[in-house]
């Protein structure tokens, strides 16, 4: 059977996270207060799963997000290639929580704005209902006139609201990816593991207690595409020789460079230098025979030169002294 290490890159297990009850929910309510205290969504860390296979290499990634939504192969693309984030998405992951709690405050500030509206004894340019209408307003009015009013009612705040909503549920179940784009993920449900060729991978997976799984693996289209980052190859030499080592034994003959960069350059120079000496050396019965006589004309003559300048010097200290 193939050994399969799997690592969780998350802050929270899956495995935990897939065993809480109800009671244990952070979203759950515990007391009276909260009924009336919105909390809001709470962000929900993904739980990726990364695992490494003697055949199917480093790596590989298993989705068990439900109802996972991904960017755009081009997004990603562009996101690898020059944002640099190719396998540690924690900077992304990072930026997607911060995106997801700013968007879910400004949320509560237009429902409670919103509902303002149907208090008239509140003052809305009074402080600090004047700071909240000014933060609020520009969107919640931004569908005015857009929508028909019905029964006297303006939908358009509402609109806007369910479109934040939206959104907050998308970054909410936004997977990256990297190093893969995900158009390279396999689909599979548990009646469909059967077809898997790996029994490692069909225990791990149902370990994990999903009803449906995406599962990225073997080597990155990325990499065929572009260079693989010089820091990567860098930590595989140095670090990870076994990782260089799989990825030579199986890809090495798709032209990809896995060595660093200046151990390639160093292979590269070395070569130069061997082709020169070897040309050097065939084509040296080539060489006319006048020009060696001159060169070593001119050869002799220097030295003559150099003898003439030592005596000179020799009998110029005789005379000086």
């Amino acid at each position: 059977m193939t050994f399969i290490e799997s690592n969780v890159f998350t802050s929270i297990n899956p495995f935990v996270l897939l065993s809480q009850t109800a009671y244990d929910n952070p979203t759950s309510i515990k007391n009276y207060l909260e009924i009336f205290v919105f909390k809001g969504s709470i962000f929900n860390n993904s739980s990726n799963i990364f695992y490494t296979d003697s055949v199917e290499g480093y790596y590989n990634l298993i989705v068990t997000q439900k109802n996972p939504v991904f960017l755009p192969n081009w997004i990603s693309e562009i996101i690898q290639i020059f944002g640099n984030q190719h396998i540690n998405t924690t900077n992304l992951r990072t930026l997607q929580e911060w995106s997801f709690e700013f968007l879910n405050k400004f949320r509560i500030l237009c429902e409670i704005r919103a509902a303002m509206w149907w208090w008239l004894m509140f003052n809305p340019y009074q402080e600090p209902f004047n700071t909240l209408r000014v933060l609020t307003e520009w969107y919640l009015t931004a569908f005015t006139g857009t929508f028909p009013i019905i029964l006297g009612i303006d939908i358009g705040p509402s609109i806007s609201i369910s479109l934040l909503g939206f959104l907050l549920d998308g970054l909410n179940r936004l997977v990256f990816t990297m190093p893969y784009l995900p158009s390279e993920g396999e689909n599979f449900t548990i009646n469909d593991l059967s077809s898997l060729d790996n029994t490692a991978l069909i225990n791990l997976i149902n370990k994990l207690g999903v009803d449906e799984v995406r599962i990225f693996r073997y080597l990155p289209s990325l990499w065929y595409k572009y260079p693989i980052p010089d820091n990567i190859r860098e930590y595989w030499y140095t670090k990870k020789p076994e990782i260089l080592e799989y990825f030579l034994k199986n890809y090495g003959n798709l032209g990809i460079d896995f060595l660093p960069e200046r151990i390639l350059q160093a292979e590269y120079e070395s070569r130069i230098n061997h082709q020169v000496m070897m040309t050097t050396g065939n084509h040296f019965h080539e060489i006319p025979t006048n020009f060696i006589c001159s060169i070593n004309q001119l050869l002799d003559n220097n030295i003559i030169i150099n003898e003439i300048v030592k005596v000179s010097q020799i009998y110029g200290n005789i005379f000086h002294s």
